[in-house]
């Protein structure tokens, strides 16, 4: 199994939690946030679950779901909860390297959420690093979304 892999998982759910958390109804907004995540479940050597919590602009819980193909593409789903609803995104990511500190980055598309992010659309970009050890994860991003 790749540890660059979940590495890039975690970035995306990260990306994704900055991008959707922090918009208000009606208005585009930029967001920066920090996220921290942590391997829940692994299936195989390609699939992977983590959660975990943002703080910047806003802060959240982290639920993802990412699959690994050759080694180093990453696509999946993240799920950020908030006070005011929760938002769901598509995430696109890929390692940069496969040292025991990978370094990753990638794109989130907001597809819709509940709450005040029912209708929630944007991109948000991420960039990382996981340590293939502990497969602890830390990434910081950027986007902006409608909702």
């Amino acid at each position: 199994m790749s540890r660059s892999r979940h590495v890039l998982a975690l970035a995306c759910a990260a990306s994704a939690l900055l991008a959707a958390t922090s918009a208000y109804a009606g208005s585009a907004r930029s967001v920066k946030e920090h996220v921290d995540l942590v391997l829940v479940k692994k299936t195989g050597a390609s699939k992977f679950q983590h959660s975990g919590r943002a703080s910047g602009t806003f802060t959240g819980t982290v639920k993802s779901r990412i699959a690994i193909e050759h080694s180093v593409v990453l696509r999946g789903t993240v799920t950020i909860a908030t006070s005011g609803g929760s938002v769901r995104m598509k995430v696109d990511g890929r390692a940069r390297s496969l040292s025991m500190r990978t370094k990753f980055d990638g794109a989130a598309t907001i597809t819709g959420g509940t709450g005040r992010y029912a209708h929630a659309k944007g991109t948000g970009r991420f960039s990382g690093v996981v340590n293939r050890s502990t497969w602890h994860a830390t990434l910081d991003a950027t986007g902006s979304f409608t909702s």
